[in-house]
């Protein structure tokens, strides 16, 4: 499970409206050094968005026209990030935009799961833009919901027009539903972000409690575990764990330690995929700690391999 590939790979999404375009061509501007390439999905036949990038040479755009590839994901999506890799060996990063009515789940999952996707490139993780006027009268509150979640760097975007206490009882609001994210406000989709460090830093992820109930029906639960894991039977119970809750566990993180591995290693998961990146020699602290988050009522999250 543990890996280290080639290109990262960026995931921006956010609802209708809320300013993913304005971003990413802020973004490119604001790195004109770095060669990216672009995924854009469009939802329907006319790739309005396509005309709305700046910056990027159009053979360098791949499109995906036959509807949304968050909802009828198919090969398809696999072989542009492949053909992509092959006829631009140049690439040093690349950005895939959802379309702002999708779960972004299905875009993440192949470069967890896919052997051929996992040689080329390297999961940098989600940049979710939020409308921060609109947020709470949304109508696919669902669909939001879960390009929150899965997010890594969640921008609160058209902050200016709250007022400071409007933009703390949010920044809260945004906080309690992802604990794992950084929280930032942008304006007109500019943000000071650095690619390379949108992962959060879960170094904390040992001061995190366990809450019954952050939005709705989203929940976080954590397992904390004092002795070394079991390995194998870490991995058994996790890919079991994750792929018959998929539809309940949106996200999943954590560090782990496992018996008789000097390093210990920065677990992520998402959609009912998984992948394990090394971390830190270990020094003395051998404790564990995943947290799961999620429609998490009736979800067994039980582990016994550290006995």
């Amino acid at each position: 499970m543990s890996r280290q590939n080639n290109i990262p790979v960026t995931i921006i999404t956010g609802f209708l409206g809320a300013g993913k375009t304005t971003f990413i061509n802020y973004l490119l501007k604001q790195n004109p050094h770095t060669c990216f390439a672009l995924v854009e999905n469009e939802f329907g036949d006319v790739a309005i968005d396509l005309k709305l990038i700046k910056g990027v040479d159009a053979s360098q755009m791949f499109e995906l026209k036959q509807g949304c590839i968050c909802c009828s994901l198919s090969d398809e999506y696999e072989l542009v990030l492949q053909e992509l890799a092959e006829r631009f060996p140049d690439v040093e990063h690349l950005l895939i935009e959802t379309t702002g009515i999708a779960d972004p789940a299905p875009v993440i999952q192949p470069l967890f799961r896919d052997e051929n996707l996992r040689n080329i490139y390297r999961y940098n993780g989600t940049i979710c833009l939020i409308d921060a006027v609109n947020f709470e009268s949304q109508p696919e509150k669902e669909i939001n919901l879960k390009q929150l979640v899965v997010a890594d760097l969640v921008l609160l975007n058209k902050s200016e027009k709250l007022s400071d206490g409007e933009r703390e009882k949010l920044q809260n609001t945004l906080q309690k539903i992802n604990p794992l994210a950084h929280i930032q406000c942008s304006t007109f989709g500019e943000a000071d972000v650095h690619l390379e460090t949108i992962q959060t830093k879960i170094r904390n992820l040992f001061d995190f409690v366990s809450y019954s109930s952050l939005h709705a029906h989203i929940q976080a639960k954590t397992l904390r575990f004092d002795l070394p894991l079991n390995k194998t039977e870490f991995f058994s119970w996790l890919a079991y764990s994750l792929d018959i809750y998929k539809k309940q566990i949106y996200r999943c993180k954590g560090v782990v330690c496992f018996r008789n591995e000097p390093f210990n290693y920065i677990l992520q998961g998402v959609g009912g995929s998984f992948e394990l990146e090394d971390g830190e020699l270990i020094l003395e602290e051998t404790r564990s700690e995943v947290v799961f988050i999620g429609k998490l009522e009736g979800v067994s999250l039980e582990f016994n391999g550290a006995l």
